[in-house]
């Protein structure tokens, strides 16, 4: 008679080698037909130990791509890829921050002591992937002071493990077991002091601009020149709270300085896959479409960006506001290198997304609507809420504003409340920021509506 599905047959009797082993075996009828499994060991007991294990731990795969425990984790993390293309769902950017994190970078330009799935974790088998395995793999990393890639790599290797729960290799997730990523309990500067310290910043970017030294940052002596647009990159950033991959994906038919409020709409871009950076057509979400007013700062910025690209002549066939020396898009990557080589030691604790949250919570206080200030940052009203908001008072500024004579504005009426810069030709802007720096306040600054899209 046939036997059942799923069962195994008689298990051989062990038969000693040529080479002084013994090799047992046993017949399995699955679903797809007969399979053989043999194992050998240096006596006839533990061939029969071993055979006995592998048909206790044996599970029939069914279809092409099998996924058993014996699977690499590194051959698990392509069918995670593969799963990933195939869903619409995916952008081309998301696939490839999952493809950034797992495999080690083939360019010559890379880090070679860069850490990854595939040069650290990659060798293991399915089975061999305990909880323990894991925690000590995130932990390491924790050590190194590499927080955001732990978390990466723990997201990664949950989807991973996912897959090979639905393919029947192990029961359940062990990264389920591992240990939680606890809260830092750092102490808030405050999104004011923020904005108090962004005079001194923005001197501090264009010393560095200049060739000079800055703590933490040697005087240049050699190499290419320090690219001067990284000013007029810092005065956007920090006058709109917007995102580095934004501002490079600017073009020059979005900006309209010419308007009572001068002010760009904005469609987020942020995708990469084997070429390159692309300007997507279109935000992720609706909240990406927005009217964007600029601090005065910013707007005498984005006009020497637009005169030195008429007088310079570089190629620029996209239109775009900061294109590359090539004339293609930016790399957001690259700027973070020259971002923290201009912060010096001085502001480390400044990061792209430090001015972010204190646009937004200016306009806050001014408005006390924190969806004013989603529609600046292009969140949705309950973000705005959790991040821009440290507390519900009024902003310390408009006393300042106050104290000099200029009398407090309704909320209704301010748009933004800013430092000043006095204004400086372009043949100026190369010379240092004067030391004492007049504080005024610009108010009136009206029709904060988003864009319709």
């Amino acid at each position: 008679m046939p036997k059942p599905v799923g069962a195994f047959g008689q298990p051989s009797k062990p038969k000693k080698q040529k080479n002084g082993t013994w090799r047992t075996a046993v017949r399995f009828y699955g679903a797809w037909g007969t399979q053989y499994l043999e194992r050998f060991g240096d006596t006839a007991g533990e061939a029969r130990n071993r055979l006995a294990e592998a048909m206790r731990d044996h599970r029939e795969q069914l279809g092409y791509s099998r996924i058993t425990r014996t699977t690499k984790l590194i051959d698990l993390a392509a069918e995670l890829i593969a799963e990933l293309e195939g869903d619409e769902a995916f952008t081309d950017g998301n696939i490839e921050d999952y493809r950034r994190e797992i495999y080690v970078s083939t360019d010559k330009r890379a880090n070679p002591n860069t850490i990854k799935i595939e040069n650290s974790i990659g060798h293991l088998q399915v089975w061999q992937a305990t909880a323990g395995e894991l925690d000590r793999h995130l932990k390491h990393l924790i050590a190194l002071g590499l927080r955001r890639k732990a978390k990466q790599h723990k997201i990664i290797l949950r989807a991973m493990m996912g897959i090979a729960v639905r393919h029947g290799a192990i029961d359940t997730k062990p990264i389920d077991g591992v240990a939680g990523f606890t809260r830092r309990k750092t102490q808030s500067r405050g999104k004011v002091k923020d904005q108090h310290a962004l005079p001194a910043f923005r001197a501090q970017v264009r010393a560095w601009a200049n060739g000079e030294e800055i703590p933490g940052t040697p005087a240049y002596k050699s190499g290419p020149a320090r690219d001067w647009s990284m000013v007029w990159v810092v005065d956007v950033i920090t006058g709109t709270g917007m995102r580095p991959h934004e501002v490079f994906a600017l073009l020059l038919e979005d900006i309209n300085l010419d308007a009572p409020d001068p002010t760009w709409t904005l469609v987020e871009t942020k995708s990469k896959g084997t070429g390159g950076w692309i300007r997507n057509p279109a935000p992720k979400t609706d909240n990406g479409w927005r009217r964007i007013l600029l601090p005065p700062h910013s707007v005498e910025s984005l006009r020497e960006a637009i005169e030195d690209l008429e007088t310079s002549g570089r190629p620029n066939p996209m239109g775009l506001l900061f294109p590359s020396r090539a004339g293609t898009l930016r790399n957001p990557n690259n700027f973070g290198r020259i971002w923290r080589a201009a912060r010096g030691s001085e502001f480390n604790w400044v990061t792209p997304r430090t001015f972010r949250k204190g646009a937004g919570t200016e306009i806050d206080h001014a408005s006390g609507d924190p969806e004013r200030a989603a529609r600046q940052l292009g969140n949705t009203k309950a973000v705005a809420l959790a991040t821009t908001s440290t507390c519900r008072k009024p902003c310390p500024t408009i006393g300042t504003c106050s104290s000099a004579g200029h009398g407090v504005p309704s909320a209704k009426s301010v748009g933004f409340l800013w430092g000043h810069i006095e204004s400086r030709t372009l043949t100026e802007v190369r010379k240092p920021l004067p030391t004492e720096v007049r504080m005024g306040f610009f108010v009136g600054m009206t029709g904060f509506e988003p864009a319709t899209t």
